[in-house]
């Protein structure tokens, strides 16, 4: 199963684009987690407390909802770790925001009954692998278990899920189990084979697959998990190569509808991105919010990336510019090797289909 945004998120979206509207936030609440993923690009060891309380959040919160903020994500680090997560979620899901939660799911059960009166939107699990000893290898902790059993309960609590399957050379060939877990249980998956450089934790992601190998895997994957003649029909889709956009601007909805205040509550256009800064602790929620559309919209990513055939079907952003290359304007080389294996896997596979 795959997962397709819906028409009214989308409209919403393009709407805040146009007129500057934050329709969308993330709040990171604790970059602490239960885990010890070696490919995260948030998760702080050395922090042993969070620096935002719950009224800081909620604060934070009023004034994004008067500035037209509807959608929220509660991620980390493990949200669910923090003591006062209850008042916070209770807080914002009375103020009327539309709340998905980033979780590694192995925390779920002691808010059973909350989510249940108080239900998410969604809640999005990070799958790491098909059972106990892949999670030990990955993650540090034996929880696959436990968040098997958490993600049932909340299916039969009605609640919607999502998985973000997340595959390192650690766990690639787990990918079929993760699969089949996704379809057995009509949960949508988001797989992904590319990792960030965790620059925002100072440190290199040198266990992280090549390029190629990352083009090879999301391929086999796709085949894998999809129907044979809708995957086909998606190759052939991509061997077209759509016209890529006509400006270098950034063109998603990073500081443009969408927002991300870290957990020392300091505001960027995504999590991803190490800059521009917004302060709205000190300043103010909107008038962070302005200096960070007005920033974002100065960024310009490489002329190369808008002249080059790929661009239609290239997934660079601003964020893999900068975590890559350490500049919004220089190209990074892994994502160009990645789309032009991407490309090479489809044409070959398509051809041996009509052979």
């Amino acid at each position: 199963m795959s997962y397709a945004e819906p028409l009214m998120v989308k409209y919403l979206h393009d709407k805040g684009v146009r007129q500057g509207i934050p329709v969308s936030g993330t709040f990171e609440l604790t970059q602490r987690c239960n885990f010890n993923c070696e490919m995260c690009y948030v998760h702080d060891c050395r922090q042993k407390t969070d620096p935002l309380s719950a009224k800081d959040w909620l604060s934070l919160a009023k004034q994004a909802k008067d500035a037209g903020t509807v959608f929220l994500l509660l991620t980390g680090g493990e949200p669910l770790l923090r003591d006062d997560f209850e008042e916070i979620y209770t807080a914002l899901a009375k103020m009327g925001f539309l709340i998905s939660i980033n979780t590694n799911g192995s925390l779920i059960e002691r808010y059973s009954k909350l989510f249940d009166e108080l239900p998410p939107t969604r809640i999005n699990v990070s799958l790491y692998g098909a059972d106990n000893s892949a999670y030990k290898r990955l993650c540090g902790n034996e929880a696959f278990d436990k968040v098997l059993s958490s993600v049932k309960q909340m299916k039969l609590q009605g609640i919607s899920m999502k998985f973000n399957a997340i595959f390192t050379p650690e766990n690639i060939s787990e990918y079929k189990k993760i699969a089949d877990i996704s379809k057995e249980l009509c949960i949508p998956m988001m797989p992904t084979t590319y990792s960030y450089p965790p620059i925002r934790l100072g440190k290199g992601n040198d266990g992280r697959f090549s390029p190629e190998e990352a083009a090879d895997y999301i391929s086999l994957i796709d085949e894998y998990r999809f129907d044979k003649d809708f995957y086909q029909e998606k190759l052939k889709k991509l061997l077209l190569l759509p016209k890529g956009p006509e400006e270098n601007t950034v063109r998603c909805r990073a500081g443009r509808a969408a927002f991300w205040i870290t957990a020392d509550g300091i505001m960027r256009p995504c999590g991803m991105m190490p800059e521009p800064d917004g302060r709205p602790l000190e300043v103010g929620f909107e008038k962070a919010w302005q200096q960070i559309k007005s920033e974002t919209a100065k960024i310009r990513l490489p002329e190369e990336c808008l002249a080059c055939k790929y661009s239609g079907v290239c997934s660079v952003c601003a964020a893999m510019c900068k975590a890559e290359t350490g500049d919004f304007g220089k190209v990074p080389q892994y994502i160009c090797r990645m789309t032009k294996q991407l490309l090479t896997v489809a044409e070959r596979s398509v051809c041996d289909n009509e052979n």
